[in-house]
């Protein structure tokens, strides 16, 4: 598991530096590195480019406190995050919809 996400924070670090220097990773990588906004973990989060520790301490806070994100543009709603930061991250995050599990769970 912890290799798992060492491998993940290389991975996007890599990829921050390709976009930071105009070159974009392919679309197989971007795909292979999205985070579910609803589960990650602080560490998880860390891994994103421009997030710290504090920054991803919030969004779990955010998520504790007031329930699962349904769509990425909540993300706006945790202090100190902008609509710059959430552009910057919607490639790298992704909120699953939970409609269809609560359906066929019976609820």
């Amino acid at each position: 598991m912890l290799w798992a996400l060492v491998s993940v924070v290389f991975a996007v670090r890599a990829a921050w530096r390709g976009i930071a220097r105009g070159t974009a990773p392919p679309a197989a990588f971007a795909q292979a590195i999205r985070v579910n906004l609803n589960t990650a973990s602080v560490a998880q989060l860390m891994a994103l480019p421009g997030v710290g520790r504090v920054r991803a301490e919030a969004i779990v806070l955010h998520r504790v406190r007031h329930g699962a994100f349904a769509r990425v543009e909540e993300l706006q709603r945790v202090d100190g995050i902008g609509p710059a930061t959430v552009a910057s991250l919607r490639p790298f995050l992704r909120v699953p919809s939970t409609v269809g599990a609560v359906a066929r769970s019976g609820r």
